[in-house]
């Protein structure tokens, strides 16, 4: 079953200045693995979308990086599918 998190410079430093994000959306299965990511820049238009486009780089955010326990906020599925499909 997939977990979906938000995150903001809080949670993962370089958001903004890496990646001109303010705040990023996993989809991250029951290994950990993060299988799509949504990125917001700061008037909450989708600029990064992983698998996909529009894309901020080659590879995702957190690329192959495993997820445990977060210290992030939850979204629910339905928010994540919503900025998918904008």
């Amino acid at each position: 079953m997939s977990r979906f998190l938000i995150w903001t410079e809080r949670e993962f430093g370089g958001l903004k200045d890496g990646w001109g994000l303010s705040r990023i959306f996993t989809e991250i299965d029951a290994q950990g693995t993060v299988i799509r990511e949504i990125g917001l820049n700061e008037v909450g238009e989708v600029v990064h979308r992983h698998p996909g486009l529009p894309s901020r780089a080659e590879y995702g955010v957190f690329d192959s990086a495993k997820i445990g326990a977060a210290d992030s906020d939850d979204v629910g599925s339905q928010e994540f599918d919503r900025l998918w499909l904008a």
